[in-house]
This record gives structure tokens, C-alpha cells and sequence, in this order.
């Protein structure tokens, strides 16, 4: 196996292209060398090729159970992507989606006769929703 690193012109996106043979062992040694450099601060995607790769029938590394135990922990750390690329332009993507929240509306003032009003007519459709779905 053979692997070399190439990185973004912003130093944001890290692109691991992976050649060779592939057994239980590199597939390992790929993933702990991910996840340190997903872990790194400025990088917010990192790309693993493996479309070169020729991978072992019995890899079980790649799957995406493997791969969400391995990056979890560092995918919601901060706001980044790993993405698995394989052979005929298939790819596993693991996005922590960890953008600021845009700010809600305004609360308005409401007379409290009002507000009961409507709070009485929202549990009576939440029963109406209820009654439906049974």
C-alpha cells in the first residue's frame, strides 16, 4: 500500500490518495492517520481516495459503522466532512453539519386571554392529530 497527501490552496480541505493493496492492517493505519489530521484546526474536509486502492475482500474497516465510530467523536468537535470516495464514483459522506443557527423571530406581546384562547385550540388539534392517527 501507498498513500500520499495532498491539501487544499486554503489548508481546509485534505485529500488522502490511497494505491495498492489495502488489507485489515493499512486500512487501520489509513484510519488512525484520518483522524489526526481530521482533528487538526484548520482542516474542515478531509477526502480519503481509494479509487486505486485495491482493498482486501475481507476489509471490514470501510464500512460506515467503522466510520462513525472512529470520527464521531472528532466530526461533532467542530463543523467538518469526511468523505470516503471507492471505485465506480461511490462515496460515503460524514458531514458534522455544525453551522451557526439562524436567530428565530421576535416573540410579539399577546393579551393572556388571547394566548389561552390559542393554547386551547392547539391541544385541541394535537387530540384531532391523534384521534387520526389511531
Amino acid at each position: 500500500m501507498r498513500f500520499r497527501i495532498r491539501k487544499g490552496k486554503d489548508c481546509s480541505v485534505y485529500t488522502i490518495i490511497v494505491s495498492g493493496l489495502v488489507d485489515e492492517d493499512a486500512g487501520w493505519d489509513i484510519m488512525q492517520i484520518a483522524q489526526t489530521m481530521l482533528s487538526m484546526t484548520r482542516c474542515r474536509k478531509l477526502i480519503i481516495d481509494l479509487r486505486m486502492a485495491l482493498l482486501d475482500e475481507g476489509l471490514s474497516v470501510f464500512t460506515s459503522d467503522t466510520l462513525l465510530a472512529v470520527f464521531e467523536e472528532g466530526l461533532l468537535s467542530k463543523d467538518a466532512a469526511l468523505i470516503i470516495r471507492h471505485r465506480y464514483d461511490s462515496e460515503i459522506r460524514l458531514c458534522s453539519d455544525q453551522l451557526p443557527l439562524q436567530p428565530t423571530g421576535g416573540f410579539i406581546n399577546v393579551q393572556i386571554n388571547e394566548a389561552k384562547f390559542l393554547a386551547r385550540a392547539m391541544k385541541w388539534l394535537e387530540q384531532e392529530a391523534r384521534m387520526l392517527a389511531h
